[in-house]
């Protein structure tokens, strides 16, 4: 991939290696491999994607060391019929818009990992089942041509990355049809590639791990009150042990509330509380930062419109006591 030769060659190098050229590279030519000081970098009103207010916020990314981008369109799939809706140009993420953040972060001289996802009511896509066979292979058929449809754009607007898919805890137990799909974005786009499994169940028992790039975790596991990482240490090493292929946490994050380590996922809750969400950035960060399998992070999440501050409950760290410590990390370039 990345022109095969040339993107194995650099693959093979140690993670930690220096980047000895830009980080973004000509249209259609992913940028080179390296340690991604990433954040998810969503469409929020009012400022989506393709508006001046989202590009002026992508800029301020670079103050805090970040190098890398997630780029997160969405379509949409009903839990009641097998078939995937791409959005429209009024969308967040419509197809000017997401090639708009693209190119600006390009520019900018970020890399960015495409990576779509599915909504369905409630937000979750991992409940997403078809037990009939017929309905499944609809809707494998639907979710190909959303995968063409991004991993051309990926393609076009020189994307570093390109993820197959997001925390489809049932559905990915289908592993002839991800083999299938994965090949046929490698057809597309010729930068690497990776899928986003939840943790838990679907990311220590995937089965076309082998068949990825990179090994891609939405890390939500729960910590102790400790913050002992440790034993998520331990599940993501036996996984990559057992792949050998590097390890991305492809979201990773916690609201700005009280303990939310016990079920970092939770957003609902409206409690403000800045220290314990710092502290637990702390926490993974000093854990899992110098792994040698480590490839990046990418922090779930940082929205186009600068959603943060003192009011914020939500995931976003911005303009909150955990960006300072993700900025000390990211800047320090140690990796």
């Amino acid at each position: 991939m990345l022109r095969r030769s040339l993107l194995h060659a650099a693959a093979a190098a140690p993670l930690s290696s220096p980047l000895s050229s830009p980080l973004f590279a000509a249209p259609g030519q992913p940028a080179r491999t390296g340690f991604r000081r990433g954040v998810n970098f969503t469409a929020e009103r009012p400022d989506i994607y393709g508006t001046a207010g989202a590009r002026e916020n992508l800029a301020k990314l670079l103050d805090y060391g970040v190098n890398s981008i997630a780029v997160v369109p969405y379509g949409f799939s009903p839990s009641d019929a097998p078939t995937v809706r791409l959005p429209g140009e009024r969308s967040w993420e419509s197809d000017s818009g997401v090639r708009d953040v693209a190119t600006e972060a390009r520019r900018l001289g970020l890399r960015v990992l495409m990576k779509p996802h599915i909504w369905v009511r409630g937000g979750f896509p991992g409940k997403l089942h078809y037990a009939s066979p017929t309905d499944r292979a609809a809707w494998f058929a639907e979710y190909a041509k959303f995968l063409d449809h991004y991993a051309r754009m990926a393609q076009e607007v020189g994307a570093e990355m390109f993820a197959v898919g997001n925390e489809f805890v049932q559905l990915s137990k289908y592993e002839t049809e991800w083999r299938a799909l994965i090949a046929r974005a490698r057809g597309i786009f010729k930068g690497p590639i990776t899928y986003a499994a939840v943790q838990g169940e679907e990311f220590e028992t995937l089965r076309f791990w082998d068949a990825v790039d990179y090994i891609g975790l939405n890390n939500y596991y729960p910590l102790p009150d400790t913050l002992d990482c440790t034993p998520v240490l331990r599940k993501v090493e036996t996984v990559q042990k057992r792949y050998r292929k590097p390890v991305l946490f492809t979201e990773c994050g916690y609201a700005s509330v009280r303990t939310p380590h016990r079920e970092p996922w939770d957003s609902s809750r409206r409690e403000v509380y800045f220290e314990d969400q710092a502290r637990c950035y702390e926490a993974l960060l000093k854990t899992f930062y110098q792994q040698p399998w480590m490839a990046g992070f990418y922090w779930w999440k940082l929205g186009s419109n600068g959603r943060g501050g003192e009011t914020d409950f939500s995931h976003s760290p911005y303009r909150k006591p955990a960006m300072d410590v993700l900025a000390r990390y990211y800047r320090s370039k140690k990796r």
